[in-house]
């Protein structure tokens, strides 16, 4: 099977067909002048010092070269070529939880905060990589697609709130689910998936979903944001600001506390780290550390089949013609004298 590089360069034909019309249009009109010319003792006497035989072999030597020079062109691609590749950087998607829970503030200033400000700390060390960022509560939302403007990435980190969604709730599962459909399926990189929560998975389908991310070579870190103690919920209001805490029906205050059995389980399967993130400083210092060393190895070489470039053979083909071309002569070495009459043919 061939396959083409620069398969809009076949248009280049269309000109060079009408260019080879006009040619042999031309070429007939020439042989008629040149019959015109007398007989054949007179032709030969007029056109002693050429070689038309020569002259017609040059012109189609010359035609054959600019063939394959369009041929070269158009960049065919016949066969394969084994080649190895290797992994190096990574593509880090960032899924971040902006349920009403992450407004808790037993870490402080909040659980939200808290983790937004641990993760541009993340994406501070990045280096070539490119880093995305989704946000779930009920349901989950790509906030930020990969990218390596880290500027924008920080950007768009830095406007997540919890008012971002109105389905409430915390479904783990559709964060992955969104997570593993956005990594692309190509293995130049690393494969890192990064879960930020306080709770468990309500669906129940992110352990299901951390198996297939294994299989796919894809790694998911999880940090559990939040303590054991747990806090209060505030209510916010539209500007930013505490009115009240989340009470239930009784009046009483609730405590929503850090429930991370999944985020560890899901870490442990896909082969990532499980970090608590707490009121400590350098909270994720172990993820940043390992997110640095990704960068500084490659993966195992990966061998592959391509199409390989064959348009060097048909620019070799090209020179080799026009080459020829140059170099034959079209002109005798004698003439013929003029002896005052010509011959009488016999």
């Amino acid at each position: 099977m061939v396959k083409y590089t620069h398969p809009e360069m076949f248009w280049l034909f269309i000109p060079f067909i009408i260019v080879i019309i006009i040619y042999a249009i031309k070429g007939k009109t020439l042989r008629k002048n040149i019959e015109a010319l007398g007989t054949a003792p007179v032709r030969k006497y007029l056109l002693n010092r050429v070689h038309l035989s020569r002259v017609k072999l040059r012109s189609r030597l010359l035609i054959l070269g600019l063939f394959f020079v369009l041929l070269a062109l158009v960049g065919p691609q016949i066969g394969t070529k084994l080649t190895e590749l290797t992994r190096q950087g990574a593509d880090v998607i960032i899924a971040l939880d902006v349920s009403t829970s992450m407004n808790a503030v037993d870490v402080k200033p909040s659980r939200l905060e808290k983790a937004k400000y641990e993760l541009s700390r993340l994406i501070n060390i990045l280096q070539g990589d490119r880093v995305g960022l989704l946000v779930f509560a009920g349901t989950a939302h790509i906030h930020c697609p990969l990218t390596i403007d880290y500027s924008a990435a920080h950007l768009f980190l830095n406007s997540v709130e919890s008012s971002l969604l109105a389905t409430q709730g915390t479904d783990v599962s559709s964060a992955l689910k969104l997570a593993l459909e956005n990594v692309e399926t190509n293995e130049e990189k690393f494969k890192v998936i990064i879960l930020v929560s306080d709770g468990e998975d309500h669906e129940g389908k992110a352990i299901e979903l951390s198996q297939y991310a294994k299989e796919q070579g894809i790694i998911v870190h999880t940090l559990g944001v939040g303590t054991s103690a747990g806090g209060p919920i505030p209510i916010l209001d539209k500007s930013g600001n505490r009115v009240d805490f989340k009470k239930d029906r009784s009046g009483n205050i609730v405590t929503t506390t850090l429930n991370d059995g999944s985020l560890n389980e899901i870490a442990r399967i896909t082969g990532g780290k499980y970090i608590r993130v707490e009121n400590q400083n350098n909270a994720i210092r172990p993820l940043i550390e390992e997110i640095s060393e990704m960068n500084k190895r490659e993966l195992k070489s990966h061998v592959f089949s391509e199409y390989e470039d064959r348009y060097q053979i048909f620019i070799l083909i090209a020179i080799l013609l026009l080459f020829v071309e140059f170099i034959i002569p079209t002109r005798t070495p004698k003439e013929i004298k003029w002896e005052g009459k010509f011959a009488k043919n016999k």
